[in-house]
Parts: C-alpha cells; structure tokens; sequence
C-alpha cells in the first residue's frame, strides 16, 4: 500500500531522531490495518512504540497526556501537519503527512468556466497544487494556490477571495467543501480524486433551513449547554464570552466537558440545545438534541 510505504519511509527517513526513545504513535482509522508494520518498523531502529487506539481526528487531537503517562519522550503523529492553532503538548511531536500526488486532466478543468481560479486542497494533495496551477496556465487560466484549508480552517481561501474569479478545492468528500462554501461567497468547484471530476458546489438549501431552524430553537431554549472539548486543539478558551452571551439572552447556562464528544453522553442532559465549541463536524453526527456551532451562533449574534 502507498501511504503504508510513505509512512515507514519518513520512520527510516528520521531513525536518529526516533533510536531508542518510547514513541507514541497516532494513526488514522484507514492506516490501523498497517499499525503492527509501522510498529514493526519502529522497533528496527529499536524505538519501543505504544499504538494508540483511540481514533485520531486530526492535528488538533494530540493525545500528549496519554505519552506523558506512559513516560513516552516523542509522539509519531501520522497523516497530518502541525495544526494552524499553537498549543502546548509537553512532548515533542513528529508530524508524518501522508501526501497523495493527483493529477487533473485537461478535459476535466475545462469544467471551469472563469478564468482567474484560486486552488486549495485539504492536507494530503497539498504538494500536488503547483502541479495542477500548472495544467490550469496551460489552459489560458490565471491561478492563484491558497494552500490547505480544514473543516474549521479557511484563511488561505479567504486570502485570496478577493483577487479571484473561483476557488477550486481538491479533496475527497463532502465536509471541507461544504464548510468552504458557507464561508466563501464566490463560486466554488470540487474535484474529488475518488470520482475524478469537477463539480461546481451549489447552495445546500436545505442544510440552510436546518441551521435557520436550530438558531430558532436557540432562541426559544431555556436551558443551553455549552460543548468543551478537552483535545488540546480544539479546546475553545472563549467559552466565558458565550456563557455571558447566553445570560444576557437570559438562558440558563450548563459547562459540559468531554474529550470526545458523543450522542451517548449527552443522553440525560437536561437541556433544549447545546452549543458546539469543539469541531465543526460533529454537527454532522446523530444527535437526540439540536446542536449549534459556536461559528453559527456568533454570526447570528454578531447580526
């Protein structure tokens, strides 16, 4: 498998730093299948590696206090880049993308009618924009790269919005340009390397209503509760300022905390609706209750 070869490349790639330390290793849930070969690997340049089990969400969810228990001296995060936010781990962390190289024909960027385009990609297809920049120009097209944008990170396509036509987004799936298009208003296009064409992102109507309809419930609420998660990125230090909004709103106010936040423990929570603060995508997950996103929640009170 590629991305298994790219992995234990970076491990022989970086041995020296790697020889003879207790490693914490986090691996996405699509890499599990090749964790005892990673392991393995580790243990050639007689590292001796801890596997971590939970599911890794990305950058943000860095499971420091876990290695710091274990006495672990280095953390082996695989499959992302050191996320956007700073924020202390106690422990070094060597940060191992797993970059997957695409290539877009021309046929298919001919899709885009505007000609000054601006390309963003999620992580993995990061290195593969200059390439496509290039294929772009090569169709009389003016390129702008932004570079990578997450579910809850969108500064590079907001950079260069205003010097473009379009933004083009390379990546598989529907959460990142979903989320791009809520906060991007010009035309977005969408090349999914799993179906290898472009499409152009249209408005999610009904999505739209959803949100209308939970900024309703908010209103009418009595009882709030406010989502804190403990992953160090995507613990949101502002919560106080939400809980003043809400007592001005004159809500009842609840703190809920939890590392990973589930349906199943917020069952029996006696409020009308929580308020997000961890990751954006968790609105997406099955919940009894109406979730709200704290980005969704400033902008209708900022409005």
């Amino acid at each position: 498998m590629l991305i298994e070869k790219v992995a234990i490349k970076e491990i022989r790639k970086n041995k020296d730093l790697l020889k003879g330390k207790k490693v914490f290793v986090q691996i996405p849930e699509g890499l599990k299948y090749s964790s005892t070969k990673i392991l393995d690997e580790l243990k050639k340049i007689r590292a001796s590696p801890f596997l971590c089990a939970e599911p890794c969400f990305g950058a943000c969810d860095i499971r420091y206090k876990e290695a710091k228990l274990l006495g672990c001296e280095l953390i082996l995060h695989i499959g992302h880049i050191k996320f956007y936010k700073d924020f202390e781990t106690e422990i070094p962390v060597l940060y191992i993308p797993l970059e997957i190289g695409i290539k877009i024909k021309k046929e298919v960027l001919e899709n885009i009618s505007e000609n000054k385009i601006g390309i963003v990609s999620n992580v993995q297809h990061l290195t593969s924009l200059e390439n496509i920049k290039s294929a772009l120009k090569g169709i009389g097209k003016d390129v702008i790269v932004g570079g990578y944008v997450l579910g809850c990170y969108f500064e590079n396509a907001k950079r260069i919005e205003k010097d473009v036509d379009c933004i083009l987004f390379i990546g598989s799936g529907s959460f990142h340009v979903k989320e791009l298009k809520r906060f991007i208003k010009k035309p977005i296009y969408h090349f999914d390397p799993e179906k290898n064409k472009i499409e152009k992102v249209e408005e999610d109507k009904k999505s739209e209503i959803k949100r209308i309809m939970k900024i309703e419930k908010l209103k009418e609420a009595k009882k709030v509760g406010i989502l804190i998660s403990t992953k160090p990125g995507q613990y949101y230090k502002d919560f106080e300022k939400i809980e003043k909004i809400l007592k001005n709103m004159k809500k009842e106010v609840y703190k809920i905390v939890a590392d990973r936040i589930t349906n199943e423990k917020l069952i029996g929570i006696d409020v009308d609706v929580f308020l997000n603060t961890a990751c954006p995508r968790i609105e997406e997950d099955d919940f009894k209750k109406p979730i709200i996103n704290v980005s969704e929640f400033l902008n209708f009170f900022d409005n």
